[in-house]
């Protein structure tokens, strides 16, 4: 009961005139979304009662006091006497809009029921817009209550856009810059404007992509360890996508093989597979990558399986712009065989694209989709390198066709490599 009073007379100050300058509404709004989580639709009920109370309050002292009020402002600053004359205007001229939003705008919200009441706004008028302010202002606090409550990470879409705004950030500040830069020439008549706000995001964009592939990049990795086979993990459970950054929103491409062994690269190394460079577990500087360039084994760039960045990549000879690669990842230990699992995309570079990458805008390869084309050619290579090891088409995960979502296509199936002590183990699945 106390609590929901304490909730009722926060609110109440903070819509009322005078006292709504120094008590702040938020944190009684918040903590009323918070009790919703819980069930308590009381406490949502006390805070709109309370802005309603302080809202009618103010508009009150507004129609009787604000007169003599502006009188006395006006005697005492002359030069307030323009903006009270904009106020009424566009009081009178947008009622609607300054009633029903200026919940959403900050410090006008204190005065607005007051200026309301003081250039005469009808007491019915105001109650409709300014309840309709109401909900939309003690609303989307009461909506950040709940939220915290539940924990964003539970709710995917929001934990999707955190994690886009989280990864964009650096781009979007680019962006808002020269925005704010070609608006200010805008105004000022700047000669070659144009020329001078495309420079600035050119340079901002290619100093993004320097700092991230050669600063950033191997930041907050985890190292690979033994205790990734920690893990027990179903095949038949596994997520067999890969994104371009750390957020879903990349289109996915395809995790289309598996390793059950210790490590894939002895059979990478037999059948004639380089080990490449990464960005993010290697520390590249930039003349570390045109060497690598000019051996026609340019570093691989990130992919994300669970969020994380591949633990190996290997690639076949080939040219700068056209190779056979492939990614690995250490995942765990398979539940039937209690061998470890590494999960791998395998696919073909096709020249050079302008491509959306965690987080900017930069020029990679330009990644064939059929990844199936890839995946039996690598089988092949298997069957007939040696009896080592064993290669076996498993239907794994579903068909999928090229759409807005991914950017490949494939029957389903995922190859799974072995050892050949382990193909009994293998057919088992």
């Amino acid at each position: 009961m106390f609590e929901t009073l304490g909730l009722f007379l926060g609110s109440l100050l903070d819509a009322t005139i005078g006292p709504n300058l120094v008590v702040p509404g938020e944190p009684f709004m918040i903590a009323a979304g918070y009790q919703l989580y819980s069930g308590g639709y009381l406490a949502v009920f006390a805070v709109l009662l309370g802005g309603l109370f302080g809202d009618q309050l103010s508009y009150f002292i507004g129609h009787h006091y604000g007169f003599n009020t502006q009188k006395r402002l006006l005697a005492w600053q002359p030069k307030v006497r323009r903006p009270l004359a904009r106020c009424r205007l566009m009081m009178s001229r947008h009622t609607f809009l300054l009633l029903a939003f200026s919940r959403l705008l900050g410090p006008i919200a204190w005065v607005m029921p007051f200026m309301a009441g003081a250039n005469r706004i009808q007491w019915r008028t105001f109650s409709l817009y300014a309840s309709i302010g109401l909900i939309l202002g003690i609303g989307q606090f009461v909506i950040w209550g709940y939220l915290l409550a539940a924990g964003l990470n539970n709710i995917p879409l929001l934990s999707d856009i955190s994690g886009f705004l989280s990864e964009h950030k650096y781009s979007l500040g680019i962006v808002i810059l020269t925005l704010v830069l070609t608006y200010c020439g805008f105004k000022k008549h700047w000669r070659y404007l144009w020329v001078k706000a495309c420079g600035v995001f050119i340079i901002g964009i290619l100093s993004l992509n320097y700092s991230h592939f050669f600063w950033f990049s191997d930041d907050a990795i985890t190292p690979l360890s033994t205790s990734d086979n920690s893990k027990t993990v179903d095949l038949n459970a596994l997520s067999y996508k890969v994104f371009a950054g750390r957020s879903s929103i990349y289109s996915a491409q395809a995790l289309n093989i598996i390793y059950l062994g210790e490590s894939p690269t002895p059979l990478m190394q037999t059948l004639g597979w380089i080990q490449n460079k990464t960005f993010s577990r290697n520390e590249l500087e930039f003349w570390d990558y045109v060497n690598l360039l000019r051996r026609k084994t340019p570093p691989v760039s990130d992919l994300n399986w669970n969020g994380e960045p591949q633990h190996l990549a290997f690639q076949l000879p080939g040219t700068l712009t056209k190779r056979s690669h492939v990614r690995w990842w250490k995942a765990g230990t398979d539940a039937l065989t209690s061998e470890p699992i590494w999960v791998g995309a395998l696919s073909f570079d096709n020249g050079l694209a302008i491509t959306p990458y965690s987080g900017i805008v930069t020029i990679l390869h330009r990644v064939s989709p059929d990844v199936d084309r890839e995946r039996d050619k690598l089988k092949d290579h298997v069957l007939k390198s040696n009896a080592q090891w064993h290669a076996e088409k498993l239907p794994l995960t579903a068909p999928i066709a090229i759409d807005n979502r991914h950017d490949y296509f494939t029957d389903g199936d995922v190859l799974v490599l072995s050892p050949s002590k382990t193909v009994d183990a293998t057919n088992a699945l």
